[in-house]
């Protein structure tokens, strides 16, 4: 990159001319001054003391117009949809589990309930609680 002047060093940093031109007054930024009162800035001296953000791009690069997305956003919102479908499936399954679950139980009881004996109890003459009356019945 050749010399800039001071219109383009300001348009290439994303700064004011007059940024620009106070930073060299202050002797922060160094430049040439030619006899017409222009000043020549040397690009790798520019950006010493105004660093390139990475994230915006230079004025060589072509910006893209407000609303329109990127490709790399527009691949994100692509994913944000996949994940949200597959997220409402995941749901959908869980839900149906948990009704299968609910009816096994259901059966399970009135299964227990058909088949209960009276003297098959605990210690006390009360009937088994739970789980542990259907698995004492399946070893018996």
């Amino acid at each position: 990159m050749a010399e800039l002047s001071l219109v383009q060093a300001a348009k290439v940093s994303g700064k004011s001319k007059s940024t620009i031109n106070r930073s060299i007054k202050s002797g922060k930024l160094s430049a040439q001054r030619h006899d017409d009162g222009s000043y020549s800035i040397d690009p790798s001296e520019l950006f010493r003391v105004f660093p390139r953000n990475p994230k915006e791009p230079t004025s060589e690069e072509p910006k893209e117009p407000r609303g329109t997305p990127s490709v790399s956003e527009e691949t994100l919102r692509i994913k944000v949809q996949m994940l949200q479908a597959q997220l409402e499936r995941e749901q959908e399954t869980v839900a149906d589990l948990r009704k299968r679950l609910d009816r096994a139980e259901d059966r399970i009881l009135a299964l227990s309930h058909q088949t209960e004996r009276p003297n098959q109890g605990g210690s006390q003459g009360q009937p088994k609680r739970g789980l542990w009356r259907l698995f004492s019945r399946i070893s018996n």
